[in-house]
């Protein structure tokens, strides 16, 4: 995994994105390199992956949140069946980290 220098995005916004702000600024970096540019130049970058990664947590627990209710799946299932309940929520942190992920992270 290649390491990114952070030093070089001090200017404007400082910078206080997480996971998914590090994963768009991987893309970025890897897929789009004008727009990174463009971004980097015009002191937008922070803010870029800050609102991505704001954006990206609010979708997840929205879809998440979706997911449990469509699948009627609630915490008694946590009472009676804990493995149960664990391998439904992973299941279900993962479609939705896809989904993110496709429609937020890794698009233009």
């Amino acid at each position: 995994m290649n390491e990114f220098d952070f030093s070089v995005l001090t200017a404007g916004e400082p910078a206080q994105f997480g996971k998914y702000g590090s994963l768009r600024l991987r893309y970025l970096k890897e897929n789009k390199p004008t727009l990174y540019q463009a971004l980097l130049q015009g002191h937008l970058l922070n803010a870029h992956l800050n609102e991505i990664d704001r954006q990206a947590h609010e979708m997840m627990e929205q879809i998440v949140q979706h997911l449990i209710r469509s699948e009627q799946f609630d915490e008694s299932v946590k009472l009676s069946n804990p493995i149960l309940w664990v391998q439904k929520m992973n299941n279900i942190r993962n479609r939705a980290t896809e989904i993110v992920n496709a429609e937020l992270i890794y698009t233009v």
